[in-house]
């Protein structure tokens, strides 16, 4: 049985490695060419397009949902959140989770900073929504986290319940990260580019992270299984 185990283990991890290493060459490949339109300026129709848009399409009282959407993604938000999450783990006994949902949302803070220092791209001043935000544009700030701290705390979540409750979990989680996106192209502080650059920034290290995670799971599973064995 153990080693049946094992050889499972070791499929699984392999598996779970090909996918992973797929994936991040995928996402690695379109956040290039993504940012290679940018910097040509042949993104600039586009983008200027969808804002304009989305600014004449929807209602002006849609804004108090976008203004709540957005402060999701705000530092006086996320910081609080983060500081509960991580404790409720840790007192659950959830360490491992505790830690990566720290390291996820660590590492998009400070991988969107870097990004934006080194693309420099002015945000746009298409419309004035009454809402202002600093820094840099490319990638949006907003859009890294939310997939850093609501997406990871989505996939932990969905990963310890069962039945309806996870796909409701999974569910709430990416409509959370997609209307914090969206608000940031409704109040103008953002080009749509900067939000996709966002989101594939932020699953490279997401994607990251999920497989130190699983692959411990697995392994933690291997070593219960072992010392079951060595009871009997």
């Amino acid at each position: 049985m153990i080693r049946w185990l094992a050889d499972r283990l070791t499929v699984v991890s392999a598996v779970w490695l090909a996918a992973g290493l797929a994936f991040s060459v995928f996402v690695i490949w379109a956040f290039a060419e993504l940012a290679d339109v940018v910097i040509e300026g042949e993104s600039r129709a586009f983008d200027r397009a969808v804002l304009l848009w989305i600014h004449t399409a929807f209602p002006d009282w849609f804004e108090g949902t976008m203004r709540i959407a957005t402060a999701l993604g705000d530092h006086w938000v996320v910081l609080p959140l983060l500081t509960m999450a991580v404790f409720f783990f840790y007192r659950k006994g959830w360490r491992l989770s505790a830690t990566l949902l720290l390291v996820s949302t660590a590492g998009s803070v400070v991988l969107t900073t870097v990004l934006k220092a080194l693309f420099r791209r002015a945000r746009p001043e298409l419309f004035d929504a009454g809402y202002q935000a600093s820094f840099y544009s490319f990638p949006s700030g907003h859009a890294t986290v939310a997939v850093g701290l609501y997406g990871m705390l989505t996939l932990i979540l969905a990963y310890r319940l069962r039945g309806r409750a996870r796909w409701a979990v999974a569910a709430l989680g990416v409509i959370v990260v997609l209307l914090i996106g969206f608000s940031r192209l409704y109040l103008g502080v953002h080009y749509p580019t900067d939000i996709v650059a966002g989101y594939l920034a932020a699953l490279l290290w997401l994607v990251c992270v999920g497989a130190v995670y699983a692959l411990w799971l697995s392994i933690r599973g291997l070593r219960a299984s072992e010392s079951r064995r060595d009871d009997r």
